[in-house]
């Protein structure tokens, strides 16, 4: 489905606020399922994203588990007489967590679908600074660009016959310490060439910025956003009468 950058922001907008203030598992359960509908009407593919975030995921599950050890409350699920490791509560809690951080992740993943050059005009077109609106382009594309820095001094060091596999965990940390420096340094030699190459085209020469394309709403847009804005508003009300917000 062809939208608006606007539009998409309204949306990554909404998800990710109802997802913050939220606090029962049940409508956490029901944000989740729309940010998945939303992202699967926009072309997201989110199974072929997901192996890039395996590092996320296994943070997320990690922090989900042990809150469910430390949370204590409700009946207890697993116990050893008097010491109770698993409770009703603690599993809430932890299944709170995760859809919460979830929904941020599918909520973020609707940008996704949209380039990078359209959502600047998309900022724009929203009043934002172009300085700002191209700041965060540039953000969004230089978190992969470290990630490639980091990995290919990590293949180096396998191709070097290091198994960093077997190395114990104080060893895997340090040499992660070591590895950073020169990653953190490749990333700052690139955007020097960054911004060397926007600086010969001019950028900032002049104080208004004209652009090939115009973005405008469609009427679809339209409806897309009265939708969001009833929904997330009726369903942000709905919570707050139940007691089920922060």
């Amino acid at each position: 489905m062809k939208t608006d950058p606007r539009t998409k922001l309204l949306l990554i907008v909404c998800l990710s606020t109802l997802a913050v203030i939220a606090v029962d598992i049940i409508y956490l359960s029901i944000i989740f399922c729309v940010a998945a509908a939303v992202n699967a009407l926009l072309g997201t593919n989110i199974i072929k994203v997901l192996p890039k975030m395996r590092f996320l995921l296994s943070v997320i599950v990690f922090i989900s588990v042990a809150q469910s050890l430390t949370v204590k409350g409700g009946a207890p699920l697993l116990y050893i007489k008097n010491i109770v490791f698993v409770s009703t509560a603690g599993l809430l809690y932890g299944g709170e967590f995760a859809l919460r951080m979830s929904i941020v992740i599918l909520s973020s993943l609707i940008a996704l679908s949209t380039g990078s050059r359209d959502m600047i005009d998309g900022l724009i077109k929203m009043r934002i600074p172009y300085e700002i609106a191209f700041m965060v382009s540039i953000t969004l594309r230089f978190l992969p660009v470290f990630r490639d820095e980091f990995s290919n001094r990590l293949n180096a060091l396998r191709l070097r016959g290091f198994d960093l596999k077997k190395a114990a965990l104080g060893k895997k940390l340090k040499i992660y310490s070591y590895l950073l420096a020169p990653a953190v340094s490749g990333s700052i030699i690139r955007s020097r060439e960054l911004a060397e190459s926007i600086e010969s085209r001019g950028f900032r020469a002049f104080g208004k910025r004209t652009s090939l394309r115009d973005l405008t709403l469609k009427s679809a847009d339209y409806f897309v956003i009265i939708l969001t804005l009833a929904c997330a508003g009726g369903f942000a009300a709905f919570m707050y009468i139940k007691g089920a917000l922060l």
